[in-house]
């Protein structure tokens, strides 16, 4: 039997009104059995109920274990490794609610333990956790940029993480969303003649999201914006990067024709 270590004065006076909060349905009477099974209980022993319990989904009741352990015994790798387990239980209820308790937990998990050799899964969660709550690319896009941040800040930071392959690879898919975006912001601007904002959505994308799947349709319509504000030089350089590096986009062959006749390489794709 692993011997019983003391949990902090402090924090075991407070416990019982803490556990009595958080067991939701539990009577006052299961609250308090609880509360001095934890109290009499080696920290091993806790983590381990609280794990099995959250590995049978029973997330309420786990929770409790582990939150004690995390709470009482902070300072110890054991209780680091409660903390983590905790976040990772909001994490796989794969909720709404359960993704935003499960960020914040693991944000405050990196605050803590910066140096932790864990921390590296901290952040890739963190991110995870944005990513699961991002929205279409017609919606508000808060979630996909923080996910992207975060992907960014793991290959940055940890180059050898296990985790970095798979940051790098939704990484792309952020940036493909965050482009896409931007597109059909400008792409409503465009129709509502909305020139200038129009213009500011295309050169956004060109700029900073050059590796985006819809490029060929931007370059098009930010030549269409050029023509109808009198700037034809931009526009047929925007189109000659279209024929150029999209040959095969059917949008080539709906360059104006003034302009296609000025460009070759749009009448050689056109046959």
């Amino acid at each position: 039997m692993s011997r019983v270590t003391a949990p902090c004065p402090i924090a075991a006076a407070a416990l019982g009104a803490v556990l009595a909060v958080l067991s939701g349905c539990s009577t006052s009477k299961d609250a308090t059995k609880l509360t001095r099974e934890l109290l009499t209980m080696p920290k091993e022993d806790a983590y381990a109920r609280g794990e099995a319990l959250v590995k049978q989904k029973k997330y309420e009741t786990g929770r409790q274990y582990l939150r004690f352990v995390a709470e009482n015994y902070a300072n110890d790798p054991i209780g680091r490794q409660a903390a983590l387990r905790l976040a990772d239980s909001f994490f796989d209820e794969k909720s709404q609610l359960g993704y935003l308790e499960a960020g914040v937990r693991y944000k405050d998990f990196r605050n803590r333990y910066p140096s932790h050799p864990k921390s590296d899964y901290a952040l890739f969660r963190v991110a995870q956790c944005s990513d699961r709550q991002a929205e279409r690319p017609d919606r508000e896009q808060t979630n996909t940029r923080l996910a992207a941040t975060s992907y960014r800040e793991l290959i940055i930071n940890f180059p050898d993480s296990p985790y970095g392959t798979e940051a790098r690879a939704r990484l792309g898919v952020m940036r493909n969303l965050l482009a896409e975006h931007e597109y059909l912001v400008g792409h409503f601007y465009l129709r509502r003649k909305a020139w200038r904002a129009a213009k500011g959505r295309m050169e956004t994308i060109l700029a900073a999201y050059p590796e985006y799947g819809g490029l060929d349709k931007v370059l098009y319509e930010a030549g269409l914006l050029e023509t109808k504000m009198g700037h034809g030089g931009e526009a047929r350089s925007l189109w000659e990067r279209l024929t150029h590096d999209y040959p095969a986009s059917p949008l080539v062959k709906k360059v104006p024709a003034p302009a296609a006749a000025a460009l070759p390489t749009a009448r050689a794709a056109g046959g």
